[in-house]
Formats: C-alpha cells, structure tokens, sequence
C-alpha cells in the first residue's frame, strides 16, 4: 500500500522519487532516516520500526531503490517468510544487485516490486511469487502504486490523478509538485487518494529525494503527509 512518483530531466541532470508509505494501523511507527557509511559508499534510509529495515533510501553512488508490496499476486502462505525490509540497504550497499533476484533465492519471500531509479532509467523489478520480471523505462514522470484493496487499480486511478490535475505547469519544481500530489485526497478522500485514508490502515510517512546538481537531499515526514506542512530534511 504505497505510492510513488518519480522524476527524471536528463538535460538538467536532476531525478528523484516523492514516496508515500501506506500501512495498517497495527505497524509500529517508523524511525527518522539514518545515514551510514559502508565500503565508501554512503546510504541514507528512515528505518522499519517493527523490523529494522527499510523501504526506501538513497546512496552516494546517486541511486534510489524503494519497495512496494504487490498484492495483486496470487498470495500463497508461507511458513517461515523473510523480512523484504533489507533488500533496499542491501542493494543501496552493493551488496547485491538485481541478479540477486531469482525464484531459487525469493520462495521464502512474499510478492514485492523493487524500483531503481537513476538519472538515466528505472527499472521495475517484480517478484509475484512464481515468477520474476523486470521492466524499464526513461519517462520524464511515472507513478508506480500498490493498494490491498484496490490492487492494480491504484496504479491506474493515482497515476490519472497526477497526470490530469497536476502536471500542469511542467516549470514547477520537483519538490513542491511531489508534495502536492502525495498530500492530496483527488478524487477522493479514502483508498483511491495518494495520501491514503482507510479505517484499518492509512499513509504513515512521507519521503521525497531528490538529486540536482550533485547534491543529494531527503525530505522526510514521519506522518500522514496532509497532517503537516513541515519536512524534516537531510542531506547526503
């Protein structure tokens, strides 16, 4: 249950991901982003607070990786599932990359879609539990959603959303017109609204990160995005 939009002007050389997380009211609340230093390259992720993971983060490499649920996969129950919440550090560390994701090595593993995104491209990479895809693209703007109740439905009525009441005036920055779209309740205030409001789950947090002119800038809200106005920012 999350949504996200990503932007890319390979003229200017600046991309970036606005990204809100949606999830059940039972979750322990997360943890503000953290910055560490591994091998030389530096990561910086908010943290899991039910697992320790992540499920979005930035590196000095200029990468971007976010994680999504994909739940209009045929869900099989599984025994003992592993946490997904450290694909993202892992992959933002080097430690693996998407090769890594092979059937053999993801059957302990719900459904996920794992985006890259760079100045260049973004890559889609989705496990359904049976089997792996990956897709690219290297569209100037893209939304990539999931949604428990509504499935791929979210995808198509929030991406509609964005193109049709907000990509008006492509001389707005980034930043503010992430913020606008993932705060809003078009077309209307409930699952069908980037920021998410259902009686058992809800948007929980808010990140936008974007890189521009060499620089690395997270902006994080620890909260349903329409609550506040203020962002907690952090540099790379």
């Amino acid at each position: 249950m999350c949504t996200s939009l990503i932007y890319r002007d390979i003229a200017k050389k600046e991309f970036g991901i606005g990204f809100n997380r949606d999830e059940s009211i039972k979750r322990k609340p997360s943890f503000d982003p953290v910055e560490e230093n591994t091998n030389g390259i530096k990561i910086l992720y908010p943290v899991d607070g039910d697992y320790g993971g992540t499920w979005i983060g930035v590196s000095s490499k200029n990468k971007i990786y976010a994680l999504l649920n994909l739940y209009e996969a045929n869900l099989k129950i599984l025994r003992n599932p592993k946490s997904r919440g450290f694909f993202v550090k892992n992959l933002l560390k080097e430690e693996i990359d998407f090769d890594y994701f092979t059937k053999e090595n993801l059957l302990i593993y719900y459904p996920f879609r794992i985006l890259e995104v760079t100045l260049g491209f973004t890559r889609i990479l989705s496990w359904d539990g049976e089997n792996v895809n990956c897709i690219q693209n290297e569209v100037p703007w893209s939304v990539v959603a999931s949604s428990f109740v509504l499935g791929k439905e979210a995808e198509e009525v929030r991406s509609k959303t964005f193109m049709e009441e907000f990509l008006k005036d492509e001389t707005i920055d980034f930043e503010t017109i992430s913020s606008a779209f993932l705060t809003c309740h078009l077309p209307e205030k409930g699952a069908k609204s980037p920021c998410m409001h259902r009686r058992e789950a809800h948007t929980v947090s808010n990140t936008i990160i974007s890189i521009k002119e060499g620089k690395i800038k997270l902006l994080y809200k620890n909260q349903q995005p329409c609550e506040t106005n203020e962002s907690k920012e952090y540099n790379l």
